[in-house]
């Protein structure tokens, strides 16, 4: 089979849980200055609502392509307990390949995802990864693949998928977890350099490239195409997102919706993206894809249930045909 972006990594369930804006104020210490919300140690908060969904970036990826018409599939381990083996079956019934994932019985990965007024914070599990890229049929292959976030001691893994889309000429995008940014960009060097497009937020270029003065939107384009990619792609929440290609800067400002919770936003932008660019499409069209398919995120809990099918793109980009990439 030859898929027109494989997904490399893990996915996982999350689960969200809801803090009550009317009793929060009895239960916990807000600092608005400081952006944070104390639980008071061995208390019990109450919560507002939980629900379970599909998370981590490889998933939302799979899920956003196909929504867009795209054959997509995931290659790496999961656990082989009950939250991962769940995982599985939501990412087959939205169309994503999931045969060459391997399980591994007693690990598992798992995310709770406390939010607050639209924002949230992630406490992040993934178990050690496993050095086994490989296709269980043997003949698979690709047009792009999404190399992202993995576990401890996930390098041997990135190794092989590195020299795989080397040797096969496979397209890659690359959007490096909060582990890989913090290793640093020495250490992985190789990814960098093969990546056709690297998606990071605007700390993570900061902390990347060990630039102060953020303020200075192009000079992080610029250093993150310095490390090999063809296209860089920075996302600043509602600030909007930037896009670089070694001649021109542009970006793209947020299309307005309602905000329910934010997880996954960034990663819609990423699909969106993507579902512009494999097409063909222009990096102004692209962005304007990321950020509708990233507007549309906003309004749900989870980071898929928003994911945009073709016909709701469609629909967004002409509900917001005003709305543009510009020059900068």
């Amino acid at each position: 089979m030859e898929f027109d972006m494989l997904a490399l990594g893990p996915a996982r369930m999350d689960v969200f849980v809801n803090l009550p804006e009317e009793e929060i104020n009895e239960a916990c210490s807000i600092d608005r200055q400081r952006c944070v919300i104390e639980l008071g140690f061995g208390d019990k908060v109450p919560v507002k609502s939980m629900q379970f969904e599909v998370g981590g970036n490889t998933g939302n990826n799979a899920v956003g392509l196909a929504r867009l018409g795209y054959k997509t599939g995931v290659l790496g381990t999961m656990g082989g307990e009950w939250v991962d083996l769940r995982a599985l079956e939501i990412l087959k019934k939205e169309g994503v390949n999931v045969d060459n994932v391997h399980t591994i019985p007693g690990k598992y990965g798992f995310g709770v995802v406390i939010g607050y007024q639209g924002e949230r914070t992630i406490l992040s599990y993934y178990p050690e990864s496993e050095c086994l890229f490989k296709f269980k049929s043997g003949d698979d292959t690709a047009k792009w693949t999404y190399l992202t976030t993995a576990g401890q001691d996930f390098e041997c893994f990135y190794e092989d998928a590195v020299k795989w889309v080397g040797e096969k000429g496979v397209r890659m995008a690359f959007n490096p977890g909060s582990r890989q940014v913090k290793m640093g960009v020495e250490k992985i060097k190789y990814a960098y350099e093969a990546a056709e497009i690297i998606f990071v937020n605007k700390e993570e270029a900061v902390v990347l490239l060990n630039i102060q003065d953020s303020k200075k939107i192009q000079e992080l384009l610029t250093g993150l195409k310095s490390l090999g990619p063809k296209v860089a792609v920075i996302t600043d929440g509602p600030e909007g997102a930037y896009a670089y290609d070694g001649q021109k800067y542009w970006f793209m400002p947020t299309v307005p919706a309602p905000v329910v919770e934010r997880t996954g936003a960034g990663d819609a932008f990423g699909s969106g993206f993507l579902g512009a660019f494999m097409k063909g499409l222009p990096i102004p069209e692209a962005l304007k894809w990321g950020a509708c398919n990233s507007a549309s995120v906003l309004g749900y809990v989870g980071p898929q249930a928003g994911l945009l099918n073709q016909q709701q793109m469609q629909e967004w980009l002409e509900k917001n045909r005003e709305i543009t990439a510009k020059e900068i």
